[in-house]
């Protein structure tokens, strides 16, 4: 396992669905074990034991839940049902035509508007565009070899997020759904994880790791950022889309593009990707990425074995702990990700040594993630 026994304990307090399968409860009182994500009452501390799998609870005695069917856990981790519903548009603001629209709720707070600027300074030209309080990109699909492409937009209303989503994906809906769930990061409770950060999290006990719609997007991005600025970075990002994307038709006119597939990259050149200013080496690491990602021998889709497939991205050439961690905080919606290497991160905390920021992090777990938000938020607020 990934966590330590008092940072699973925290993980059940939450009832957080992105530890739903990487760990089992049992309880001794009880003589039975369950899932993280059980809606059964919180057991004592004291009479909690935790194992890596069903297999060892049974080995040890215990007996699966009635309730949360704990051997169902790796059957269901891939699906993470994103609560969700339809409603019909009455009032303003106004929708396109040939669209539907959806509510996504999420437990109080939420902060929209730290989630939103984090977006809109790494948006990519042509994919991605925020307007108002409105945040819109294009996105692809792929379902039985077949690519959906389309669009959808999300705003905060009233204790749930308004998206609008093209008619192009409503054969696609669910996994549309369940991957605006990840960008928003509306899983989580913050409650829970504000406890465990303590003054870490008082100033903003609200603020989310934004996820990501499409991993590869994210593991493209965490390369072309490697020790330059973000707007570097986000330059860089846009003319990869433009050069090796979609095009496609919107509503809007700055939305003109989805980003290209691991497979339309892998098929290129380091001198395909050189050209549009970014080094050698980091264009070797791009292409290297996107070939692992089409022989599916890496997996970044939520809900996967985090520990294995951050081994595998640390085998690719030129992907560092740096990389690997940022890419396992937004795609594959690791909580306890923690890039203490991280400059920003190292800033905030005064610290230059990355043992003695590994060392603070030791504090924030299983939420690591939550911590590099607010260290990083923290450094604008100062």
């Amino acid at each position: 396992m990934l966590l330590d026994d008092d940072s699973c304990y925290d993980a059940i307090k939450a009832c957080d669905p992105r530890f739903d399968g990487r760990f089992f409860v049992a309880v001794s009182s009880t003589r039975i074990y369950c899932r993280p994500v059980c809606s059964a009452r919180t057991p004592k501390r004291q009479n909690c034991r935790f194992f890596p799998n069903a297999a060892t609870a049974e080995a040890a005695g215990y007996r699966a839940c009635l309730r949360c069917h704990p051997k169902l856990a790796r059957a269901t981790i891939r699906d993470d049902a994103t609560n969700y519903r339809s409603i019909r548009v009455t009032t303003r603001p106004p929708v396109p035509s040939n669209t539907s629209v959806f509510e996504l709720s999420f437990r109080s707070p939420y902060d929209w508007n730290s989630l939103q600027a984090f977006l809109d300074a790494r948006a990519i030209s042509g994919v991605e565009q925020i307007d108002g309080a409105s945040y819109r990109r294009t996105v692809r699909v792929t379902r039985k070899g077949r690519e959906h492409l389309g669009w959808i937009e999300v705003a905060p209303v009233k204790r749930a997020l308004r998206v609008v989503v093209s008619s192009s994906l409503m054969k696609v809906l669910p996994a549309v759904m369940k991957r605006v769930g990840h960008l928003m990061d509306v899983s989580s409770n913050p409650v829970e994880i504000a406890d465990v950060l303590g003054a870490l999290a008082a100033p903003n006990p609200g603020l989310r790791v934004p996820g990501a719609f499409d991993g590869f997007e994210i593991g493209v991005r965490a390369i072309l950022g490697q020790q330059v600025t973000v707007a570097a970075a986000r330059t860089i990002a846009g003319r990869f889309a433009a050069a090796f994307g979609w095009q496609i038709d919107s509503p809007f006119a700055t939305l003109t593009t989805v980003f290209p597939s691991p497979q339309q990259v892998a098929a290129l050149t380091v001198d395909d990707i050189a050209r549009l200013g970014v080094l050698a080496s980091r264009s070797r690491s791009i292409l290297a990425l996107s070939r692992a990602l089409s022989d599916g021998a890496i997996d970044l889709d939520a809900g996967i074995d985090v520990a294995a497939e951050l081994e595998k991205l640390r085998a690719l050439p030129g992907i560092g702990e740096w990389t690997a961690q940022y890419i396992a905080m937004r795609a594959l919606r690791w909580p306890d990700a923690f890039p203490h290497t991280d400059l920003g991160v190292k800033k905030a905390l005064g610290e230059t040594d990355p043992r003695r920021v590994l060392e603070a992090g030791e504090a924030w777990r299983p939420w690591r993630s939550y911590a590099v938000m607010h260290l990083w938020q923290s450094l604008h607020q100062g």
